[in-house]
């Protein structure tokens, strides 16, 4: 399976950066290899926002007054997931 290639183009301050960051004196030795490790960076941190949202909801719901919840059962359980996906019955 072969990849596509992917273009970059980069001026002013921000080539100067990358400058920095690759080559001899550089963090990584190629722009490449910096611009990988920087996409690796973004997806672990998008993941790990997604991680947070649903600890947050989680403590939020663990949170609430037992007054707040209220009984449902297994079959009005499948009933909302199938009106929220639009499955039918």
């Amino acid at each position: 399976m072969s990849s596509p290639n992917v273009t970059l183009r980069v001026s002013g301050s921000l080539r100067r950066h990358l400058e920095e960051c690759t080559g001899i004196d550089g963090i990584y030795e190629t722009p490449s290899e910096y611009l990988r490790d920087l996409i690796r960076q973004d997806m672990e941190r998008r993941e790990s926002e997604k991680w947070e949202r649903l600890r947050t909801a989680l403590a939020e719901g663990l949170s609430a007054a037992d007054a707040d919840y209220k009984s449902i059962s297994p079959a009005d359980i499948k009933k909302r997931a199938r009106q929220r996906h639009s499955i039918p019955s």
